[in-house]
């Protein structure tokens, strides 16, 4: 690589880089990013150079902030402190890190202590390397970042996104590994959500904190959201692992007595490598010969039914049942005009507001119930102008009055029945 070429990229001023046309002031992005400039400009300066470079400085910075009871360093305490570092090494890299401002030089009483950018840099550095091992790292990290943010008062619109984009990623996984139906994937699928459960369950916690509180911009609020949804799809898939390998279980293949299965015997085989594979399948042989004629999809559809369709076909009972005359109506037609003829004549002697449940509850739950459907047609206006006894009684001069409430009855089959008062028109209007 030219490394001249390298630096000469890399000096390069911002506008270079924007289309043309297009000025820094159009990029709504680049505004944040330039407004930290000044703590963006200590993270390049820790990390600029080759990777013994990085580590040494790290480890200088690190140490010199790891002694928070004397934050100031003389030039012979880093003398004896770093005596396992090269003298002239060590002096580059303290001159560095003092040129870079991460470093700073009391003239007045010759110390070195660390600047505020490089006590920052550090911190972030702090909760990087103590993240756990694993490709799942980012959603401790991201997590504890929201954490901080709510703690302060105010989460970061930027981690919530990106904690929400590692829930979906999450998300498409276990589903492709369900989908599978693949044993081995759906139970590494399911260690992995063990890995990540606590984290999940922790940012549970955290999003029901922001969702409650309720000071959330829009943006925020719909993000928070969309979080807590996605946790909520995430720790129901435990149940799906379990419930998709209890599946698969069940069609395992027991071998013998040996207390083995198929499954078994899959996963034994997958922790060897091929050498061994290969030295398994040295002796073995089809023990049948391939039929050209045949496919085997079409054998096995026919050796289904052969086995199985045909057997249920000759035990299924297909005959239709003896026919039978429809049931007489005309006696209960007349009960029930009976019915309305006696309760029309009761209504119509309401003298006095009756409650609901001596006007309706009588006889049985099937004629109370009847009658409580009968008094919403009292005062309907289309059925005032039929003829007959449903004309009649939607001319009675009561009002019926229903509220929300239940009154208890236990009487008659009849629990319950809405609390209600009937009262006479004339009543009312006294």
């Amino acid at each position: 690589m030219d490394n001249s070429k390298t630096d000469h990229n890399e000096d390069l001023p911002l506008d270079q880089y924007l289309a043309h046309g297009v000025r820094e002031s159009d990029v709504q992005a680049l505004v944040p990013l330039k407004r930290s400039g000044a703590m963006l400009n200590a993270f390049i300066m820790v990390f600029r150079g080759g990777e013994a470079d990085v580590l040494i400085r790290l480890l200088v910075m690190r140490e010199i902030g790891n002694r928070p009871d004397a934050p100031r360093w003389s030039p012979q305490e880093l003398a004896q402190h770093f005596s396992y570092l090269d003298a002239t090494k060590l002096n580059t890299v303290l001159g560095r890190l003092k040129d870079f401002g991460l470093l700073l030089w009391d003239p007045e009483d010759r110390t070195y202590q660390l600047s505020g950018a490089a006590r920052v840099a550090l911190s972030a550095l702090a909760n990087v390397l103590e993240l756990p091992a694993g490709d799942d790292a980012d959603l401790t990290y991201i997590t504890s970042q929201v954490a901080a943010g709510q703690a302060m008062g105010r989460p970061s619109l930027e981690a919530l996104n990106l904690l929400l984009t590692k829930y979906r990623e999450l998300q498409k996984e276990f589903g492709d590994a369900v989908e599978s139906g693949s044993e081995f994937r759906i139970r590494q699928a399911g260690t992995k959500f063990s890995a990540v459960e606590s984290a999940i369950e922790k940012g549970t916690e955290i999003i029901r904190s922001l969702l409650k509180g309720g000071e959330l911009e829009d943006a925020m609020y719909r993000n928070a959201q969309a979080i807590g949804q996605a946790q909520s799809r995430l720790l129901r898939m435990q149940a799906t692992f379990q419930r998709n390998l209890h599946q698969l279980e069940l069609q395992s293949v027991a071998l013998a007595n040996s207390g083995l299965s198929s499954s078994d015997i899959l996963q034994w085989l997958r922790t060897l490598d091929q050498e061994h594979l290969a030295a398994l399948g040295q002796n073995t042989f089809g023990g049948m010969l391939s039929l050209p004629f045949a496919m085997s999809d079409l054998m096995l559809d026919v050796a289904e039914y052969e086995l199985l369709e045909r057997e249920r076909a000759a035990q299924e009972k297909t005959a239709l049942p003896p026919p039978c005359d429809a049931p007489d109506t005309t006696e209960v037609s007349n009960d029930r005009f009976a019915a309305l003829d006696r309760y029309v004549d009761q209504l119509a002697q309401l003298a006095a507001p009756t409650s609901l449940v001596d006007a309706v509850v009588s006889g049985g739950y099937a004629l109370s119930a009847y009658r409580l459907s009968l008094l919403s047609l009292i005062g309907d206006a289309e059925s005032t102008e039929m003829r007959g006894r449903i004309a009649d009684l939607a001319r009675l001069p009561l009002r019926v009055s229903l509220s929300g409430d239940y009154e208890i009855v236990a009487r008659e089959e009849v629990a319950e029945v809405s609390c209600g008062v009937i009262t006479p028109i004339e009543e009312t209007n006294r």
